[in-house]
């Protein structure tokens, strides 16, 4: 069948991703209904070759879509997703408002699309985030096949995690310092040109940051808790697109190098060039749906260490919207 989607965040950099991949994997579009947050907008959007004209979010009637996703702040979320879901319309909460609920999933397609079903039936779903799809993904191939005993990761995460004003602020900064002039105070809490921030996001008691907790949820949630445990560090690095991850994880069964290679290879969303490559995240990460796994090295019988690169914002963010009502899609020809 062919579902009713409604967009709110067309014109963000997530939204324009998610109509570029709805064109790209000819999504089953019956109507789509882009939403502004103000009315008086007469403009269209193009999807799939036709043109569909700008509604107001606050004068939308949500029974007229079947999901919609919300590219937007948390409070904008926190403020209509509840008309959405009482029309019978499923949220997919890419503002991460519902991001740890007990009552509302979070899925990772490729890892849990099973519990599409519970979101169909709350009416809403949280994506996981891009720093959970970039580690759960090869690791959960790893833990299949040799169990995982402990991970110790260190994210480098661009300014494009923070949306359009975190590379809008790079910009500015860049091009304020190199002519000369400091750069203006922003919203950020330290300056993000030629710079590296050594926390994301408020500190917790524990001495994590809530963005870091938030993360560890999601990927105790896909892989179970790990007998040795999981740690996660968050670096702001001034980078605009493409998170890089640092990894160092320890298997409950001994293993080569060549045999780990294999097990992530053989998955075609992650990607191992040859090693001698130089992969960064402009010349592989940008624009693509693949994990791109480099500097895999092995340390003892269990133990190992590996780079993996990832566009945050296409392959982390819009694509698993995006996969996402394609499971609701297929759950709903079932019925």
């Amino acid at each position: 069948m062919a579902l009713r989607i409604a967009l709110y965040g067309y014109d963000t950099d997530i939204g324009k991703l998610i109509i570029e991949l709805l064109d790209e994997r000819k999504f089953p579009l019956a109507d789509f209904f882009p939403l502004a947050p103000l009315s008086g907008e007469f403009d269209a959007v193009t999807v799939q070759g036709r043109n569909y004209m700008i509604n107001a979010a606050d004068e939308f009637d949500f029974s007229r879509a079947d999901a919609a996703f919300f590219i937007t702040t948390p409070d904008e979320t926190a403020r209509l997703s509840p008309r959405a879901r009482e029309a019978g319309c499923v949220v997919i909460d890419n503002s991460r408002l519902y991001a740890g609920s007990k009552e509302i999933p979070a899925i990772l397609p490729e890892l849990n699309p099973y519990l599409i079903k519970d979101a169909l039936h709350v009416k809403a779903v949280v994506p996981a985030s891009s720093v959970t799809t970039e580690l759960a993904l090869p690791l959960a191939a790893l833990h299949d096949e040799f169990g995982l005993q402990s991970v110790n990761a260190v994210m480098l995460e661009s300014v494009s995690e923070h949306g359009r004003a975190g590379s809008e602020t790079l910009a500015r900064e860049t091009a304020l310092l190199l002519n000369g002039m400091p750069a203006e105070d922003s919203s950020f809490p330290a300056q993000l040109a030629f710079n590296l921030h050594t926390r994301i996001g408020e500190l917790l008691l524990s001495g994590s940051s809530v963005h870091e907790e938030a993360a560890l949820k999601e990927l105790n949630a896909l892989l179970g808790p790990l007998k040795r445990g999981f740690s996660l560090t968050c670096l702001q690095v001034p980078v605009f697109y493409g998170h890089t991850a640092v990894v160092h994880f320890e298997l409950e069964q001994d293993a080569d190098a060549v045999a780990v290679q294999q097990s992530l290879s053989s998955l075609e969303y992650l990607a191992l060039p040859d090693p001698q490559v130089l992969l960064t995240p402009v010349t592989h990460g940008v624009r693509d749906n693949k994990i791109y796994i480099t500097r895999l090295r092995q340390n003892s019988k269990r133990s190992f260490d590996m780079v993996c690169i990832m566009d945050n914002t296409r392959r982390g963010e819009a694509l698993n919207c995006v996969q996402i009502a394609e499971l609701m899609d297929q759950e709903l020809q079932k019925n």
